[in-house]
């Protein structure tokens, strides 16, 4: 088994689509069947946007040895713009953990990475898919270092037939993967596209959120360790060790409609 980690919030969550770094340690995070959802206070202006299906969350693994590369494809989840106030702004991403794929060989191996990796996940065993650790999530409990506050004051480009607004901010919250929940921070770009000339308190008709840099995610800290076809945990091995990273580089690209 060559397998290392990965996500996701997500992005998801976003997620996204998150994201930042952990600090190295054996301790595994708090066991949570899901995370409470993250929305923004009532009355505050909000916009409704819903993420996904698609997207990207992609994830690398650099071992001694190897680099594992992925992604996976299928995103979901909610956002919660404060357009007057971007740091009231809230979401949540969620990432199918079942849609992850290797391609680090760029051949057959490939598929045989792939379903290492969800085995160890424990997202599908054998054939059958897990449905209480088949998604990672993300929830964005409070946002910060915001290069403008008020979307409405942020001057247009035009790209092509769109004029576009662009915010870089941190989003601060909470990543669930594998069943165990840990405090992560993920910095993001998060662009506003409008229809060339719209007022500036127009609402936008999509949003992109990129990760700035990789979020870092520490196997130990979700559980996430060798197992077998039928999902028993196994020893680590010399081999093992020298092929599979601690931890995962995980960044997000999602993209979110008006919720309807």
């Amino acid at each position: 088994m060559n397998f290392r980690c990965l996500l996701s919030v997500a992005g998801l969550a976003a997620a996204t689509p998150l994201l930042a770094c952990g600090k190295k340690t054996d301790a595994v995070a708090p066991a949570a069947v899901a995370l409470s959802p993250s929305t923004a206070e009532a009355g505050a202006g909000t916009w409704r946007y819903a993420i996904g299906p698609s997207g990207s969350v992609h994830v690398e693994l650099p071992g001694l040895k190897e680099r594992i590369v992925g992604d996976a494809t299928t995103v979901s989840g909610s956002l919660d713009v404060v357009p007057v106030d971007l740091g009231q702004s809230r979401g949540q991403v969620r990432v199918d953990l079942s849609t992850f794929s290797t391609t680090t060989f760029g051949n057959e191996k490939d598929a045989t990475q792939t379903k290492h990796a969800r085995t160890w996940l424990e997202v599908q065993v054998g054939d059958t898919t897990n449905e209480n650790m088949r998604y990672a999530e993300f929830a964005i409990r409070s946002v910060d270092g915001l290069s403008a506050g008020d979307l409405t004051h942020v001057p247009p480009i035009r790209d092509g037939k769109n004029d576009v607004r662009a915010v870089s901010m941190t989003v601060h919250g909470e990543l669930l993967v594998h069943g165990h929940r840990v405090p992560k921070e993920d910095a993001v770009d998060v662009v506003f596209y409008y229809p060339a000339g719209a007022p500036a308190d127009s609402k936008p008709t999509r949003i992109q959120i990129t990760s700035k840099a990789p979020m870092r995610v520490v196997l130990k800290e979700h559980d996430v360790r060798p197992r077998d076809p039928a999902g028993q945990v196994l020893s680590w091995t010399t081999s093992l060790i020298s092929k599979v990273a601690e931890t995962a580089d995980v960044t997000l690209r999602v993209g979110a409609l008006p919720a309807t």
